[in-house]
C-alpha cells in the first residue's frame, strides 16, 4: 500500500450518487438532485428525484412493494453502488420523491 491520503470532495460524491440515481429509476439526471455530507465518518445522501411510473395498462407489473418498495430498493441499491464505485461506506439515503414520469412505451395512438 503506498502511504498517503485520498478525499473524494462531497460534490464529486453528489455526481456519482446522481447518476446512480438516475441510472436505477430511468429518469433523466438533471433532474435528479443529491446532497452528500459526512455523517460521522460514513456518507449520508439526501435525494430529491422524480421517479418513472409504467403505463397503466392491462398488463401491468407493480414492482413489489409498490412505490415504497421501488424507493427501498433505490437506498439499497445507491448504498451498495456507492460503496463498490468510491469506496465510502453509506450510512443513510434520505428521498424525496418530486415527481412521475410515464414510461415510455413505443408509438402514441
Amino acid at each position: 500500500m503506498i502511504p498517503g491520503h485520498i478525499s473524494i470532495a462531497p460534490r464529486v460524491l453528489s455526481k456519482v450518487g446522481g447518476a446512480v440515481v438516475a441510472e436505477t429509476l430511468a429518469v433523466p439526471r438533471h433532474d435528479v438532485r443529491v446532497d452528500a455530507h459526512d455523517e460521522e465518518g460514513s456518507l449520508a445522501l439526501s435525494v430529491s428525484t422524480p421517479m418513472t411510473i409504467p403505463a397503466l395498462t392491462r398488463d401491468l407489473v407493480v414492482p413489489p412493494g409498490g412505490v415504497l418498495g421501488t424507493i427501498r430498493s433505490l437506498q439499497d441499491t445507491v448504498t451498495h453502488r456507492l460503496l463498490e464505485i468510491t469506496g465510502r461506506a453509506v450510512s443513510r439515503v434520505d428521498v424525496t420523491v418530486t415527481g412521475s414520469r410515464l414510461e415510455k412505451t413505443g408509438a402514441l395512438r
